[in-house]
């Protein structure tokens, strides 16, 4: 009778080193949280719900605040990760989302980084702007980027010859520092465009804008999934580079400027200054916009 009870005393303890120790119940917690460089996902798995995190003494509590049946296929920007451990032992990676939506109220909160996915196909759908209609036969820089931020909702009511008033020139004629030549001519002997990192100081000026450059299609594929679309610097017709020399450095003499709207398998979407808006085969795009790398993002 003795053994019997002195079991059932021991029972829900551990014999530690000295002596004996109540059990502590398994807790729920977060083993690690970093901000991200953000990128975007849409809603997968309308199943799930987002949470809103609070830690009290090491103890999380997960608190829903949405759910994703009421976001499908909403895309979402995620900048933040965190792995957490919960009672059962077991950990599991949530996302820190915010929801994607122009003009509209957005909604946030961590979610299982299961119910989201990559999306296969995007497209913005960016306004188009033509360069030949105001005669602007070297302006697709400015045109590409006013398709940028019309998108964004920024100077919609400027058209192209206006904002081209705007437009920050060189004047020692490197398209480092500004617009080196004219939009509406060609200047024998001038490389006639605007580099990304003067064209970029120029957007800010309107929009959050960003120089990319460098940037491999991937990341631009994450910015359009963040509904950013972005100003590509390729070659006209995705033809062949052509190299010419300056007192700058060397420059791409066939090179041609169009705002990158949308992706699909096999193909990328541009709204295109010079031809209009149309898709283009993933392999003639990467070729083009591989010769340079450069990119702005119109954020």
């Amino acid at each position: 009778m003795i053994k019997k009870v002195l079991v059932t005393l021991l029972t829900g303890v551990a014999i530690g080193s000295f002596g004996l120790v109540t059990a502590q119940a398994a807790t729920q917690h977060v083993v690690s949280q970093k901000n991200v460089t953000t990128f975007g996902k849409v809603t997968g798995n309308t199943r799930g719900k987002t949470y809103a995190f609070k830690t009290t003494d090491g103890q999380l509590t997960m608190t829903a605040n949405h759910k994703l049946a009421s976001f499908p296929k909403t895309a979402w920007a995620i900048s933040k990760s965190a792995l957490i451990q919960k009672a059962n032992g077991k950990q599991y990676r949530y996302y820190y989302v915010t929801s994607i939506s122009k003009g509209k109220k957005s909604y946030s909160g961590w979610v299982w980084h299961k119910y989201l996915k990559t999306p296969s196909a995007v497209n913005l759908n960016a306004p188009y702007i033509s360069q030949n209609a105001v005669k602007a036969w070297m302006g697709c820089e400015s045109a590409s980027l006013l398709e940028g931020l019309h998108y964004k909702g920024a100077l919609k009511s400027t058209g192209l010859v206006a904002f081209m008033k705007r437009l920050p020139r060189s004047k020692n004629n490197n398209p480092n520092n500004g617009f080196a030549g004219s939009p509406y001519k060609v200047t024998s002997g001038v490389f006639q465009s605007i580099f990304p990192k003067p064209l970029a100081k120029w957007g800010n000026q309107y929009e959050p804008v960003k120089n990319m450059s460098g940037a491999s299609l991937s990341k631009l594929r994450s910015q359009l999934r963040l509904h950013n679309p972005v100003v590509v610097y390729v070659t006209l017709h995705f033809a062949k580079a052509q190299y010419g020399h300056y007192f700058w450095g060397t420059g791409i003499n066939n090179s041609h400027v169009m705002l990158l709207d949308g992706y699909k398998k096999g193909y990328y979407h541009v709204a295109d200054p010079n031809q209009g808006k149309y898709w283009v085969s993933a392999s003639k795009l990467a070729r083009s916009y591989n010769y340079k790398h450069f990119a702005v993002a119109v954020q």
